[in-house]
């Protein structure tokens, strides 16, 4: 008895040649995936290469490049009618957002956006909302959130980083806004704020710890990724959950954590 056949490889666009870029081109085959274009800086200077020629028969595209033209990347390929994910972090800020949501409604797309597509931090990112749920009201308890990134990396403090201050305050039933980037050189530490500090050191992938600290005990989560892997494969499977998708909508990727668990959708706002 023959094997029944594969099914027919999804057309990805890859917007971005970078380091993430490469090693998601490397990887799209094993994710029955064929990519049919991708764009980087030579040819595709503030959006150009965005095009409806380029773009032609493309399923679902890819974003890892710079914040700065990101929100332009994002425009020009839900105009085209592609659903698009976003793994560049640094350019979703709260005076932007409503323009986002507004692009999304206007063209009936679909996006994507994970400040960090590895599974594993997935994981870490529920750790931490839980953690802030027992501990981030409890007295005599204090915490802080260390990121450390390669010297490449283009923003500070990471997406990540920025996400897991979420998710413990979030869990705390705090503000989500109630965190501070940096270490004061003189004076107190604000302690009512979660304080998010940064490194940027060698070629380090990235790692995210979270601590929390009391008289008492000195409780230490920690994430570090060993390669690129994990964030292309987890923006791969996203991808292909996006094209998958008929309901438009601007989308999270814990949306996709919860589709691969059995688990609901939730889109933002």
């Amino acid at each position: 008895m023959s094997a029944a056949p594969l099914p027919p490889a999804r057309k990805l666009a890859l917007i971005g040649d970078g380091r993430m870029g490469t090693r998601l081109s490397e990887l799209a085959p094993s994710h029955g995936f064929e990519t049919v274009l991708q764009l980087g800086e030579a040819n595709n200077a503030r959006g150009a290469g965005i095009t409806a020629e380029n773009f032609a028969g493309a399923e679902v595209a890819i974003d890892f490049t710079h914040p700065a033209t990101a929100v332009t990347h994002i425009r020009r390929t839900l105009e085209l009618g592609v659903p698009i994910v976003v793994g560049t972090t640094g350019w979703l800020t709260e005076s932007n957002k409503a323009e986002i949501e507004a692009l999304v409604l206007q063209f009936d797309g679909r996006l994507l956006y994970g400040s960090n597509f590895s599974l594993g931090v997935q994981l870490f990112m529920k750790l931490a909302r839980e953690a802030g749920r027992l501990l981030g009201n409890a007295p005599g308890f204090d915490a802080a959130l260390h990121e450390v990134h390669h010297t490449g990396k283009a923003d500070a403090p990471s997406g990540t980083a920025i996400t897991l201050a979420q998710q413990y305050l979030s869990g705390a039933g705090r503000s989500t806004a109630a965190h501070s980037y940096g270490t004061p050189e003189r004076g107190l530490a604000d302690t009512a704020k979660l304080r998010v500090s940064a490194q940027r050191l060698g070629g380090i992938f990235g790692e995210h710890s979270l601590r929390i600290n009391s008289e008492w005990d000195d409780i230490e989560l920690t994430h570090r990724a060993r390669n690129r892997d994990g964030f292309a494969a987890g923006a791969l499977r996203a991808a292909a959950w996006l094209a998958d998708q008929q309901q438009p909508g601007f989308f999270l990727i814990e949306d996709v954590v919860e589709e691969i668990l059995g688990g609901s959708q939730q889109k933002i706002g």
